[in-house]
């Protein structure tokens, strides 16, 4: 059994504050978020041995908390440029799948749509609204990460941050 938990980045500065779209910073709400986020996948038992991130400013900074919260060590985060440029969805889980290494449950970090979309593809389930911070944790009946493909996916968990804070979760 596999277990890959996509992530989109939490809350950023506006574009104009930023000068590029690649390097847009977290702002404050965006990294209470993440750490609100990360408390309760850890509090569920959701917790990656490995985060892979987008190479953009605001991913790897979302990835850095993530990694803080589950004890993986930043320098560990592998940073893949595939999940900023985007590409064909099986382009993106081959990707994942070469990036994976050995783990059995594995964090992406990434941005809207992709997050979301690879969410809907891989589960079969409509995640239309994906804000930031927003996670999905899909299982697959797999031994491999190869194995990974379109449809096989089942989604154990979707959450963000409006929907702690609503339901009273943290």
């Amino acid at each position: 059994m596999k277990k890959l938990i996509l992530a989109r980045h939490a809350k950023t500065e506006p574009l104009s504050d930023a000068g590029t779209d690649f390097e847009r910073k977290l702002k404050k709400r965006g990294i209470t978020d993440a750490g609100l986020v990360a408390v309760d996948l850890k509090r569920r038992g959701y917790i990656p041995e490995l985060i892979i991130s987008s190479p953009a400013r605001r991913a790897m900074q979302t990835a850095k908390i993530y990694a803080a919260n589950f004890g993986i060590p930043e320098e560990d985060i592998v940073v893949a440029g595939i999940i900023y440029d985007g590409d064909t969805t099986e382009r993106m889980i081959a990707a994942i799948a070469e990036l994976a290494r050995d783990t059995s449950t594995l964090m992406v970090v990434g941005h809207n749509p992709d997050m979301a979309r690879l969410s809907m593809l891989l589960s079969s389930q409509e995640f239309y609204h994906y804000p930031t911070s927003a996670v999905t944790v899909i299982s697959f009946p797999v031994m491999m990460w190869q194995e990974v493909e379109v449809g096989r996916g089942k989604a154990d968990y979707f959450t963000y941050p409006r929907m702690l804070k609503d339901l009273g979760t943290l």
